[in-house]
């Protein structure tokens, strides 16, 4: 059977895709692999018999790679619910979301099925759970734990779902935000409620707004009050990677300095403004696209799957090919997943999802637009 092409249907170059924000998420999920391989795997868990010392103390900041996701998705997410009506936005987010999930969540079980050594382990009932992309909330963990940013981008869908179906996006994006940054604000710093942070994603919620806002900008143009939304996040931005920082303190015994944090912080912040500056002015080349495609299976796929991979290989060939072959096989096996299986199960879930389209209120045009 022939292999079908990566489907660009939906990222249209010449209609004004930001190739170089596809080139920074492949970096993101490049930098969170290399801090699962070189740095958390063996600080963290026991996941990996043997640390990489020196290689992984460089690399050990690279949790803010979820960080820069996020604020991409703020902009993309943003961008793309301008054209779009609630539904097809929906539609349009489980196929992005779920045929690449379920493939990198079924190859992480049979891999850590055929290894079964704590903590890597699973089962039936594990693996039924994680269908739902919600597995803690049937009393069951992740497959992999870098699902857990998954839920959060969920949430953060769910609330740009309702803003459309409502008709308070796009139009009145700038006082949603508002909202927002209050409540971020209230709870952060007062209230500290768990139930809130998790429905209102306060702790990562400055990271969505701000990229939101710089596409608010860019798109609509400037005004005080933009200027100020914008401001406000991402200066919030620093206060929850701080918090994050004292979360990694705590569970790993060593976090960086807090200036370390606020350097490596400010330099997301910098090449996610660089890219958004600049990524209209170059055109997205089939390369942007595919290193952009292939970065949300990467990240599905890489973690405990690649740590098993990494102690099976590293009595054979030392701890250095092991990793590299690990990222090898990630890249492999993403590159696969982007281009033969996510295609075809994304026009399935389209067309199983169409009719019911025919009998739901709609608030608007169904298209989709360049930045998914």
């Amino acid at each position: 059977m022939s292999r079908a092409p990566l489907d660009t249907s939906h990222h249209p170059s010449a209609s004004g895709r930001n190739g170089l924000l596809d080139l920074l998420r492949f970096a993101a999920a490049t930098v969170l692999v290399l801090y699962h391989y070189l740095y958390r795997g063996a600080v963290e868990g026991g996941y990996l018999a043997t640390g990489y010392g020196n290689a992984g103390d460089a690399v050990s900041l690279g949790y803010l790679g979820v960080n820069l996701f996020f604020m991409i998705s703020g902009y993309v997410i943003i961008w793309s619910a301008s054209g779009r009506d609630w539904y097809g936005f929906a539609v349009g987010r489980v196929a992005r979301l779920y045929p690449a999930h379920l493939v990198a969540m079924t190859i992480t079980a049979i891999v850590m099925a055929w290894w079964a050594q704590a903590p890597m382990t699973t089962d039936l009932a594990q693996w039924i759970a994680n269908l739902t992309m919600l597995a803690p909330a049937f009393g069951q963990p992740f497959m992999d734990g870098a699902y857990w940013s998954i839920v959060i981008e969920i949430i953060f869908y769910g609330w740009v779902m309702i803003g459309l179906f409502t008709g308070a996006l796009p139009r009145h994006t700038e006082l949603a935000v508002s909202g927002w940054l209050v409540l971020i604000l209230l709870n952060n710093l007062l209230v500290g409620s768990r139930g809130v942070e998790l429905l209102f994603l306060t702790e990562y919620g400055a990271y969505f707004a701000f990229g939101a806002m710089v596409w608010r900008l860019s798109d609509q143009g400037a005004t005080a009050w933009r200027l100020l939304l914008a401001g406000t996040a991402m200066v919030l931005t620093f206060h929850a990677a701080e918090i994050q920082r004292l979360d990694v303190l705590l569970r790993l015994g060593d976090s960086g300095s807090a200036l370390q944090l606020i350097i490596a912080n400010g330099a997301i912040i910098a090449v996610f403004l660089v890219a958004v500056l600049l990524g209209s002015r170059i055109a997205a080349g089939p390369w942007m696209l595919v290193l952009g495609a292939i970065s949300y299976p990467l990240y599905l796929v890489h973690q405990n799957a690649g740590y098993i991979l990494i102690n099976v290989s590293t009595p054979s060939m030392g701890k250095w090919l092991a990793a590299g072959l690990a990222l090898t096989a990630s890249l492999a096996v993403s590159w696969w997943i982007a281009t033969s299986v996510e295609p075809r199960a994304r026009k399935l879930v389209r067309a199983l999802f169409a009719p019911v389209g025919r009998f739901l209120p709609r608030t608007g045009r169904a298209s989709i637009v360049p930045a998914e």
